[in-house]
């Protein structure tokens, strides 16, 4: 695994068809700010240092047990990419399970989005 100043660097991989539903919900900044992290992202992969790992039970009601996260624009953005953790035959992996805004007042968090496509069902909060 490659090493920079902020320790092992993952390497990302995106899947093209759900990172782009998620684009679609993100209106115009988001678009900008979830593309322009994607080129960076491929490219460069990103230091275990920037990622914090996501909650078991939440104030949010999300269950994202065993999941990291990634603020965005780096390091303290308004957005955020949930991943998991997997392996290919190149090694260890990062893989978004969601791109949205982190804490939105009217719309879906990008932590109720990873909740959903997880357990198949809305945290209790969104009900």
């Amino acid at each position: 695994m490659p090493q920079r100043a902020g320790g092992p660097v993952f390497r990302v991989r995106f899947d093209a068809l759900t990172f782009e539903v998620d684009l679609d919900r993100a209106g115009a900044q988001g678009r900008i700010v979830g593309r322009q992290a994607r080129e960076q992202l491929e490219r460069g992969g990103v230091p275990i240092s920037l990622l914090s790992p996501c909650q078991s039970e939440a104030q949010d009601s999300t269950d994202l047990a065993g999941l990291v996260k990634l603020y965005l624009p780096i390091p303290y953005g308004d957005w955020g990419l949930v991943l998991s953790g997997e392996r290919d035959r190149h090694g260890p992996l990062l893989v978004p399970v969601a791109f949205g805004t982190r804490h939105p007042s009217r719309r879906p968090s990008v932590y109720d989005i990873a909740h959903h496509r997880r357990h198949g069902n809305w945290p209790a909060g969104m009900r």
